[in-house]
């Protein structure tokens, strides 16, 4: 009978910063720990911030040329990096009691990539791992990264909507232009804008989840130029904003993909063409976990790996990296 864990203090939840802690004062170095934890620089920093705040005591002098552990962080790495090698003996033994490919992996996707890539790639993995189990959760709105193994976004990045720094690791799945587009019906009828700015006299659809807001940017000879634009249908869905756009109800801001097709029959005419738009991309985001499940780093690179062929096949993207 498993006896069960009562009165947790707070700072034995503080583990995996403690570990990455003894990375630091082995590295002598936040850039070189972080990179081998996959966080960036500044996270980094922050997790030691954080320990030191839990701890109320300074663990670390810092410097512009070195930082070395007071001697409050030289007793914690003493007593505390005797431990590692036992907790990584420990995470072995624990993982080879089960088969590798075996268990439930939970995944939280933008309905985009489900559609055109994710449904393909896991029913491909199912067939190749029985054992493997999924859960598959479709939405496009922020979620608890501790409630699910890899989390999928989608996002308009240009140089004024930099992403803001996080303690999960990003990998870029796929990265494409967005365009502004219209049925010549609705064009026909409204005119068509020939400027950034005179998309505020239109009926404009959008995702807010995609764009950050009602606020698309356009560039030219290197001037960002973003318009807030007078939105007339907000959805979180890109496949019905491309369906309203062809039957005229307004001008919409949707990755290449996603209009490919109509463009090539005639439903639906690209503007602004001598402007560059944003980039659309979508990117997985993980916790960092040492070592990370079995099944979840094979299930990983499975999909990073198909997802950039599933690319080449279809031709819809300008690149991924």
């Amino acid at each position: 009978m498993t006896q069960q864990l009562v009165g947790i203090n707070p700072r034995q939840q503080q583990l995996d910063k403690i570990v990455f802690f003894c990375s630091v004062i082995q590295h002598g170095s936040f850039r070189e720990a972080a990179e081998v934890w996959g966080i960036s620089a500044a996270a980094a920093s922050r997790w030691i911030k954080e320990l030191e705040g839990l701890m109320a005591v300074e663990l670390i002098k810092r410097s512009t040329r070195q930082l070395v552990p007071t001697d409050a962080g030289e007793m914690l790495y003493q007593r505390f990096s005797s431990l590692l090698p036992e907790i990584d003996t420990i995470c072995s033994e624990v993982g080879s009691m089960a088969d590798e490919q075996r268990g439930i992996i939970s995944i939280s996707s933008t309905p985009l990539y489900a559609t055109y890539y994710l449904r393909e790639i896991i029913a491909e993995y199912m067939e190749m791992h029985p054992q493997v189990n999924f859960r598959l959760f479709i939405e496009a709105g922020e979620t608890d990264p501790l409630h699910v193994d890899f989390m999928i976004r989608a996002k308009a990045t240009n140089r004024e909507t930099e992403e803001k720094d996080s303690l999960l690791i990003r990998r870029l799945l796929l990265s494409e232009p967005l365009y502004a587009c219209a049925s010549p019906q609705y064009l026909a009828r409204c005119g068509i804008p020939l400027e950034p700015e005179s998309l505020r006299e239109h009926r404009c659809l959008y995702a807010s989840s995609l764009v950050g807001g009602n606020r698309w940017y356009f560039r030219l000879n290197g001037i960002n130029r973003p318009v807030t634009i007078s939105d007339a249908l907000e959805c979180d869905n890109s496949e019905i904003l491309r369906d309203m756009a062809i039957r005229g109800a307004g001008i919409a801001y949707l990755p290449h993909s996603v209009i490919k097709a109509a463009m090539d029959r005639g439903e639906l005419q690209v503007l602004l063409t001598d402007y560059v738009a944003s980039q659309f991309d979508i990117n997985l985001y993980f916790r960092p976990r040492h070592p990370m499940p079995a099944r979840c780093q094979a299930f990983k690179e499975y999909m990073l790996r198909r997802t950039e062929e599933i690319i080449i096949e279809q031709g819809t993207c300008q690149h991924r990296i």
